[in-house]
């Protein structure tokens, strides 16, 4: 049995996110989705040549971890997070680490 290119989350091998292998693969996951989708591509493959969305270097280079504390921790991630929103049609890729971070902001940011 041959995997697809996409692969929606829990099916052929993928976990809890939503895999593609290749944007063509992606784009073709994405028709009819109304909601925001978080999508994880391979860094090996053409999304691993795209930057940050967020700290600029390019996906499949290693980058700071932890920029604010003494000692700076360097990683390179096998996949990037792609977030594809439908309302405008907008695919913004970052590393693994720098979603994260961005998602803790926005909570921090959020006031009761």
């Amino acid at each position: 049995m041959t995997k697809p290119g996409y692969r929606a989350p829990w099916t052929h091998g993928a976990y809890a996110y939503a895999q593609a292998d290749t944007f063509a693969d992606f784009r073709e996951g994405m028709k009819r989705k109304r909601i925001q989708q978080h999508v994880m591509m391979p860094n090996t493959g053409e999304a691993g040549d795209k930057p940050c969305s967020l700290c600029g270097i390019a996906l499949r280079d290693a980058y700071p971890h932890n920029k604010d504390t003494a000692m700076e921790f360097y990683r390179a991630d096998e996949q990037s997070t792609w977030v594809y929103t439908p309302k405008t049609k907008t695919v913004v890729g970052m590393h693994y680490g720098c979603s994260w971070g961005a998602l803790f902001s926005a909570i921090a940011q959020i006031r009761l």
